[in-house]
């Protein structure tokens, strides 16, 4: 059964709606990701560590089972108790610092990301074809990662306002996505769908189609290349005795606003000359920034703090923009995935399908953060980061391997159906 879709001015507001909300929501996520180490009073770091690696866990458990829910139940219900949840739980949270309610309501905000993210993309999905569907994930991630931005930089200016009492900022934030919660209630429409009846968890997942399957490889490597990405304060911390992010707060809002910017561009670029020649870009970006950093995290760390902007690039030199042009380039990745994942899902299944890249997503940031202690512990910053692009390469070559498996079996299929009876 398929719901009817809207019309194209409808998709478009819809659209909108979404992309507002997901950025409101990640400004809060971002305001929460500064404050909240500052706010969890623990008597031991790895204790703080477990708290904060909750959220993570129960978003990737729940991931599988959200996407099935939104498969049935549908897009914009989960979305919005999604949004409500967090609300809730961030009051909740600066209530009180005691650790089994903040360990208890930081873990469920993982169960409400993994309802925002999966519903989301679902919807973006639904409501996009395969002309524009890069741009609109492209939109997404741009939406994504500057609410992110913006989230930081208000953690930090929170951090200072209410120094004296930090579940104060926890309350704003709760009242920010409550506002948008209320918002979105009002005038988020469901986008028209393909339904299928009662099915179980297994069955939705078996049906996920083998280029779906394919390019899952390339996306883990990412994702446990993110994780390689935040355990860089760590590195920072280690290597300068400097362990406030708010100190860098906006050089990563600038990052991430060019990151989104290139997802947007390289996300339409997808629409015009396909998917997978744009991740063949995104990947050689992403790997040669990955080849470079090593020698570029070491001239960055050496810049004494305050340092103006032209005697900071003197210290560095031009590998500065050699390694920021790759960067860009690595931005053509995540757009050009999402898109192949929802050009290449059964109709009925795209929330299923969105489940499971957001299940790979929490597992990959996970295993990427212990990989990189360990590649830390044994060879320092440049065994880190060429580790990274050892396990990169390695499970892009898998997906490379997988879809061209796919796409030679399709050929073969094909011609059989044209000559039936002729040997191919």
């Amino acid at each position: 059964m398929t719901r009817p879709g809207p019309g194209l001015f409808a998709k478009l507001g819809t659209l909108s709606i979404l992309y507002l909300s997901v950025f409101l929501t990640r400004i809060g996520f971002g305001t929460i990701l500064i404050i909240f180490p500052l706010y969890v009073a623990t008597p031991s770091s790895s204790l703080a560590a477990i708290i904060i690696a909750l959220y993570p866990a129960l978003e990737g458990f729940s991931a599988l089972p959200v996407g099935a829910v939104v498969d049935l139940r549908g897009r914009r219900r989960v979305f919005v108790t999604g949004m409500a949840l967090i609300s809730v739980l961030t009051f909740l949270i600066g209530l009180s610092n005691n650790l089994v309610l903040v360990g208890g309501a930081h873990a469920l905000e993982g169960l409400a990301a993994a309802m925002v993210t999966i519903a989301s993309l679902t919807m973006i999905t639904d409501l996009t074809v395969e002309q524009n569907r890069g741009a609109g994930m492209g939109a997404f991630d741009l939406a994504n990662l500057a609410g992110y931005g913006v989230g930081i930089m208000l953690g930090t200016l929170f951090s200072k306002i209410f120094s004296s009492n930090l579940g104060d900022s926890f309350l704003v934030v709760s009242a920010i996505m409550g506002a948008s919660s209320i918002f979105v209630y009002f005038v988020l429409r469901e986008p028209g769908h393909a339904s299928q009846g009662r099915r179980s968890l297994r069955q939705m997942y078996d049906s996920l189609t083998s280029d779906v399957v394919g390019i899952l490889p390339i996306w883990f490597s990412l994702t446990i290349i993110l994780g390689f990405y935040l355990f860089l304060p760590r590195l920072v911390a280690a290597r300068t005795g400097v362990s406030d992010l708010s100190q860098s707060a906006g050089l990563l809002l600038l990052a991430l606003l060019v990151f989104g910017a290139g997802a947007l561009m390289f996300g339409r670029l997808s629409d015009k000359i396909g998917r997978t020649k744009t991740v063949m870009i995104g990947a050689a970006g992403e790997l040669g920034f990955l080849m470079i950093l090593p020698n570029l995290f070491e001239r960055l760390v050496v810049i004494p703090q305050g340092t103006p902007l032209i005697e900071s690039y003197q210290m560095v030199g031009p590998i500065i923009i050699v390694g920021g042009f790759l960067f860009f380039l690595g931005s053509a990745l995540i757009p050009s995935i999402l898109a192949y994942i929802g050009d290449k899902a059964s109709r009925e299944f795209r929330g299923s399908a969105m489940g499971l890249y957001s299940l790979m997503l929490s597992g990959g940031i996970t295993t990427g953060t212990i990989l990189a202690g360990i590649a830390d512990d044994l060879g320092g910053v440049q065994a880190v980061f060429y580790s990274a692009a050892i396990i990169f390469s390695g499970l892009t070559l898998t997906s490379a391997w997988l879809l061209y498996s796919n796409s030679k079996t399709s050929r073969s299929e094909s011609l059989a159906q044209e000559h039936p009876g002729k040997p191919i």
